[in-house]
């Protein structure tokens, strides 16, 4: 799939076409709500899990 990037369009949400809603990665927000939703829990799992085993 590939990722929607329109620099023309100033919505963060966009609809998809089969239903529901996608990011539109040319806004820097997209950017940002990918970073604290997954990233930043990857790592405090990570960190705790490996802070756990030590």
């Amino acid at each position: 799939m590939a990722l929607y990037k329109d620099p023309q369009d100033s919505r963060v949400f966009v609809p998809k076409q089969g239903g529901g809603m996608g990011l539109n990665f040319a806004h820097p927000i997209a950017w940002a709500i990918v970073v604290s939703m997954t990233v930043i829990p990857v790592v405090v799992v990570t960190v705790t899990t490996i802070a756990l085993l030590l």
